[in-house]
């Protein structure tokens, strides 16, 4: 089963915290929600986490969460590194508490140095943080580096996809709108989100159709990679082709893919909504 949804609480919801965006959720049709550690990890206590889970699973809705943006896996700095991991681990531990089994990492940049080098080192980090939720006893949380939307960020596909058949308890974050970016345009499209699924199913088999978790959105794009995220069919101020979001969802039907979808374009629940009727209707 593939689960639509949000990235964070509905812009609908009234009352704008978690619980209320979960009855949103619902109530909106969709059966998927993403929680949105993305300036720091807002929930604090475990108690808090686990009633978060718990009526999400009264109300059928998946959860998953984004850790913070100030990441980065291949800093040679030692505190930052460290900084990195703690983040992380925080993340993937309300995660545990709220049923949710994915965390979403913006995992390290290149900083100019070899792709290669930048390849084992981010690697080594992620087989560190798998030891660490194993001995916290988180370990039923996978973590989710994304597909990044620039060159200068790690990773395009083929690395994740490498990376993560190497690693136990971690598949990527599949972001098809950075994927058109990273690529200005060239790749969007039924054949090229296809040629996209093909490389995870040959990379990760079966599992990595079966366990996707997914971003998507409208983008615009330059040739340097991802702008901004726009609605799905809004035209690109700088005259970029529409992000051609129908292709995208009937790659995944044709797929057959498994697992959680959210939506990050501005107006989130309404292009969620769009995309989850047209899959029903396929």
């Amino acid at each position: 089963m593939l689960r639509i949804g949000t990235a964070g609480v509905p812009l609908s919801t009234e009352t704008r915290d978690t619980l209320a965006g979960i009855l949103q959720v619902r109530k909106l049709g969709l059966d998927a929600m993403e929680l949105e550690f993305v300036r720091q990890v807002y929930i604090k206590h475990e108690k808090d986490a686990e009633a978060i889970g718990t009526l999400a699973k009264k109300e059928k809705v998946a959860l998953s969460a984004h850790a913070p943006y100030f990441i980065n896996l291949n800093s040679p700095d030692r505190v930052t590194l460290e900084a990195s991991h703690k983040r992380i681990i925080s993340s993937a531990r309300m995660a545990h508490f709220a049923g949710a089994r994915s965390v979403v990492i913006h995992s390290a940049y290149y900083l100019k140095m070899d792709t290669r080098e930048v390849f084992e080192r981010v690697k080594e980090q992620y087989k560190i943080l798998r030891k660490e939720l194993v001995n916290k006893g988180y370990d039923d949380v996978f973590l989710r580096p994304e597909l990044m939307g620039r060159a200068s960020q790690f990773a395009d596909i083929d690395d994740l996809v490498n990376m993560c058949a190497e690693l136990e308890g971690v598949l990527p974050c599949v972001d098809f709108a950075h994927y058109v970016a990273l690529h200005n345009g060239t790749k969007n499209g039924y054949d090229a989100f296809c040629e996209l699924l093909g490389k995870i199913e040959k990379g990760l088999g079966k599992e990595g159709l079966q366990n996707m978790h997914i971003h998507f959105a409208g983008i615009e794009y330059s040739d340097k990679g991802e702008r901004n995220h726009l609605i799905f069919d809004e035209k690109s101020p700088r005259g970029k082709p529409l992000f051609l979001w129908r292709d995208m969802v009937k790659a995944w039907k044709d797929y057959k893919i498994e697992g959680i979808a959210i939506c990050e374009s501005p107006n989130i629940e309404v292009d969620a909504l769009k995309a989850k009727k047209y899959y029903d209707s396929l």
